[in-house]
């Protein structure tokens, strides 16, 4: 479960953006959960909530993960789609090298506090 891992970095961002605004206390966590990052989103959001953020200044926050779905671009034709189930074939040219634009990435989009 390589999901506390990523949590665990996660909430040192938290942490450390929350140290340098001067909040005392976090009500709120908005993390952006991309589709092809391998990362499930119930152990994800299971890692902060009950393991890592109670006893911090997370601690009863408001977790919101938004999922990123998947924008590809074909290295052939330069067409840009969005895969459906994670097939990666061009829809336009049927070419199977692609570029993943966007949707594979885990980062912290926002923090509010007090």
């Amino acid at each position: 479960m390589h999901e506390l891992g990523i949590a665990k970095d996660l909430l040192d961002i938290v942490l450390l953006k929350a140290k340098e605004n001067n909040l005392k206390k976090i009500t709120k966590i908005s993390l952006i959960l991309g589709e092809a990052s391998g990362i499930e989103e119930d152990f994800l959001r299971h890692s902060l909530l009950d393991h890592l953020l109670p006893g911090t200044i997370a601690s009863g926050c408001q977790l919101e993960i938004i999922k990123e779905y998947v924008k590809a671009k074909c290295k052939k034709c330069s067409a840009e789609f969005e895969p459906s189930e994670m097939i990666f074939d061009c829809p336009s040219c049927q070419n199977k090298e692609i570029e993943i634009l966007s949707g594979k990435d885990v980062y912290v989009a926002s923090i509010e506090g007090e």
